[in-house]
């Protein structure tokens, strides 16, 4: 039956179903063994309203049932009823628990929907100076830890973050969400990126009922019309640098978000004079495989190469285009790539 149903035409097929089991039953005499029929009104209140009013409904089979058993004479009538109550029981919780598993996997899909368009937006802002591009693509479990986030700094700056969660599924989400949003909100008032990661770092230490909860992160601020860049990053990969896609040498050492209480974060310089722009990736993006071969930084690479000269947008729709085409269906982990480039 058709889903959007209100709730009195509902009703009204239960009774009409009832009603036609019956008569059809009273027609063809009580050795027909149309009585079983009655199953599928049962049924229907089951999927419909749950497992109570699907009982409420096959007592009242069971009732028409004797009814009609009077009219027409059953042979061992008591073990005809024990036998046809016991099989709309039966009827009546399975289709409940089918309805309510159905019910959480939609719950869950619509849920896991929300998350990933909080983690990966497709409507980016205006960054100033900035031409910015983002591509996700969800792993085989719909959406994992990948995230990223494209905002103006306080300072007039345009500040870029990219950051994976250590795990996958519905629980590495939302850690993902919990670390985005707590980026967003400090970027409001800081675009340094040592301290926007450091203070992500300590929100996730006093998360409530915190785990081994790991996450890598990288963050760039870009100042219109200079030609250096200052970034940090957290267990993450460099930077890639258009166009020879030379991944940017970071200073100091590098430790994942989680992985101590009080992590020191440096910020690293880098002169992107005659750059035609960054690629900042996830893990995923170099992860991918076709068959037994690992695409790899070098692969990964190779499909940019061609594309540096398009503006960001189209360069990382032609790239998610070009992984996947290479790629093994379905990938294993989330791709996310955001390309920045001068305006």
């Amino acid at each position: 039956m058709p889903g959007g149903l209100s709730r009195t035409a509902r009703i009204a097929w239960i009774v009409a179903a009832v009603l036609l089991v019956l008569l059809a039953w009273l027609a063809a005499g009580s050795n027909s063994g149309l009585a079983f029929l009655y199953s599928i009104p049962v049924g229907l209140a089951a999927w419909w309203f749950g497992l109570r009013p699907a009982l409420l409904t096959a007592l009242f089979c069971l009732a028409l049932y004797v009814v009609g058993g009077l009219i027409h004479p059953v042979p061992h009538f008591a073990f005809a009823i024990a036998i046809r109550g016991i099989s709309f029981v039966g009827v009546a919780v399975l289709f409940s628990l089918l309805a309510q598993r159905l019910q959480v996997l939609e719950h869950s899909a619509e849920e896991l929907e929300a998350i990933r368009a909080a983690l990966t937006p497709t409507a980016l802002p205006d960054l100033a100076g900035v031409d910015a591009g983002a591509a996700f693509v969800p792993s085989e479990l719909g959406v994992s830890g990948d995230f990223y986030l494209l905002t103006n700094g306080p300072d007039g700056s345009a500040v870029a973050i990219v950051g994976d969660v250590v795990g996958h599924g519905p629980e590495a989400a939302r850690l993902a969400t919990f670390i985005r949003a707590q980026l967003a909100a400090f970027a409001a008032n800081t675009s340094d990126p040592a301290e926007l990661l450091s203070l992500a770092n300590s929100a996730l230490a006093e998360r409530p009922g915190r785990r081994q909860e790991l996450v890598s992160a990288i963050c760039v601020r870009l100042n219109p019309g200079e030609d250096t860049i200052c970034w940090a990053r957290a267990g993450h990969p460099a930077p890639l640098r258009l166009p020879d896609l030379k991944e940017l040498a970071p200073d100091g050492s590098t430790f994942l978000l989680g992985a101590e209480e009080k992590l020191e974060l440096e910020n690293t310089e880098s002169s992107v004079a005659g750059s035609e722009g960054l690629v900042v990736y996830t893990d995923g993006a170099t992860d991918v495989r076709r068959g037994k071969e690992m695409l790899g930084l070098e692969g990964l690479a190779e499909v940019l190469a061609p594309l540096g000269g398009l503006a960001a947008r189209v360069m990382v729709s032609e790239v998610e285009r070009a992984i996947l085409a290479w790629a093994d269906r379905p990938i294993r982990d989330d791709l996310c790539l955001v390309v920045l480039k001068p305006r």
